[in-house]
């Protein structure tokens, strides 16, 4: 027992006479980082958006603040609500992208910490000998500490800048989760279309076979010709034609969903409903361009450009001294059971200043490159707002003309059906040939499949204005969660 009290008195002892020096280190650092820490960084002011700032559809402007529903009122197709919550969960790339703002995350942490103190201890033998002397052994103890005085806000601005990336890495799975939404709702509609083709094709199907069977009944009485049969025959090889269609983009629709889904044969699944049945959601009829400013992927390319303003300060900085300052205290002994005493204690402080006076243009191609780099994420800011802005145009103009072509669609589907059954009753008393109800059939046929398409365009893109107004997100808490530093910036 006695040799290990020992050792615990000799540690206590060897804390508490580092204590002050520690002190010591840690309180010059913090008033050098205090006093002297500095940003070069350029000012960061938000860009114009190259967008008009007249409100989108309409010429006067209105109220920036979109009251769009939430993902669970807009989403009232129930089988499709359960598959985008099954995607959410299951999805791979949607899983990547939390991972990569965690990985994000951590090199903002790296970077943050290289601002503070390191504080280091160590122990080691140091044995030496040679031909002619004799082998001696050397016994060390101590503790190191090093700080880099900060002094033109190299690490600051880095640090901040590594903080920017972190939150448009936030923004980006943000977005990341918007564009498998919209995935999963399109290769949705798909497969309804697929779905109610084939539902489709099949009644066409067993309805023209039945005029086959007609045709063959009036042949052997005499009543029809060899040609209106063909031409029967023919038209029901072109219905097998279109249900083996329907069949092929089924099974490819159900692949890809099950692809973005992570499993579509599950039995809780909720039953699908028509794409006539389909509610018709709010949304707003025109929209101020401002205020797409909020959307995540608009949001991740300004944390990207507002971190290229820091990473020109830290390139700047790169021009100027800096000072680091080394501390060392321990003890040195050649035998290791009076290591810990006072008369083999020593200490050392060692400031140091580092002037670049030639570094072969690397200071300033490294300026060069964030300057660069910082028009670089202009551009792409620009050119996100201007993809956006399309994207909101494009689905508000085409809003009521889709509206327009259903009720068309409609009105021409009810006149085609009056049209076949006014077709049938002149061919059975004689008055028109075979020939203009297999066109009449025809023609009601595809009116039916243009007005399944018709709705499913107008309901996708119902959806992609939702989702290109920034709908379907709850309020980010990353920033809230994260102590942000002082940016010094002005949105």
């Amino acid at each position: 027992m006695e040799p290990l009290f020992k050792g615990i008195q000799r540690i206590l002892t060897f804390i508490w006479c580092f204590m002050p020096f520690v002190r010591l280190v840690f309180a010059v650092a913090w008033l050098f980082w205090g006093l002297w820490g500095c940003s070069l960084a350029p000012e960061y002011h938000r860009p114009d958006p190259p967008t008009p700032t007249t409100a989108l559809s309409t010429p006067e402007p209105i109220a920036q603040d979109l009251a769009l529903p939430s993902l669970g009122d807009f989403f009232q197709e129930p089988r499709l609500k359960a598959l985008i919550d099954l995607a959410l969960t299951e999805n791979r790339d949607l899983r990547l992208a939390a991972l990569n703002v965690l990985a994000v995350r951590a090199e903002y942490g790296l970077a943050q910490a290289e601002r503070y103190p390191s504080l280091e201890a160590e122990a080691q033998k140091i044995v030496q000998g040679g031909p002619e002397r004799e082998t001696t052994r050397e016994y060390e103890l101590g503790l190191m500490s090093v700080f880099e005085v900060d002094f033109f806000g190299r690490l600051k601005n880095l640090s901040q800048a590594a903080f920017q990336k972190y939150l448009g890495a936030a923004e980006a799975a943000r977005a990341a989760r918007l564009s498998l939404i919209a995935e999963v709702a399109e290769a949705y509609l798909e497969n309804r279309m697929s779905a109610e083709s084939l539902a489709l094709t099949e009644r066409t199907l067993k309805s023209w076979r039945d005029s086959l069977a007609f045709i063959e009944n009036r042949l052997l009485s005499g009543q029809s010709a060899l040609l209106d049969l063909e031409q029967a025959r023919a038209q029901v090889a072109r219905a097998e034609l279109a249900r083996a269609t329907a069949r092929t983009s089924l099974v490819r629709t159900e692949k890809n969903l099950k692809l973005l889904t992570g499993r579509l044969d599950d039995p809780a699944l909720p039953s699908a409903l028509t794409l006539a049945k389909w509610p018709d959601p709010k949304l707003p009829e025109n929209v101020a361009s401002n205020a797409l400013l909020q959307r995540p992927d608009i949001l991740a390319a300004e944390r990207d450009l507002i971190a290229s303003h820091f990473d020109i300060g830290a390139a700047r900085a790169a021009f100027f001294p800096s000072l680091s300052l080394t501390g060392q205290f321990g003890y040195m002994s050649g035998q290791l059971n009076d290591l810990v005493s006072g008369a083999n204690a020593g200490w050392s402080f060692t400031p140091r200043l580092n002037l670049p006076l030639f570094t072969g243009g690397r200071n300033r191609r490294a300026l060069e490159l964030a300057e660069i780099r910082r028009s670089q994420s202009l551009a792409t800011y620009e050119k996100t707002i201007q993809a956006a802005f399309k994207e909101v145009a494009e689905a508000l103009e085409a809003r009521p003309k889709l509206a327009q072509e259903r009720l068309a669609q409609n009105r021409l589907l009810q006149t085609q059906k009056r049209v076949l059954e006014l077709a049938a009753n002149r061919y059975q008393n004689g008055v028109i040939s075979y020939l203009e109800v297999l066109e009449a059939q025809r023609e009601t046929f595809e009116a039916e499949m243009a007005a399944l398409d018709i709705r499913r365009a107008q309901i996708l893109n119902d959806i992609k204005l939702y989702l290109a107004l920034g709908g379907g997100l709850e309020p980010n808490s990353d920033d809230s969660k994260t102590q942000k530093p002082n940016l010094g910036v002005t949105p």
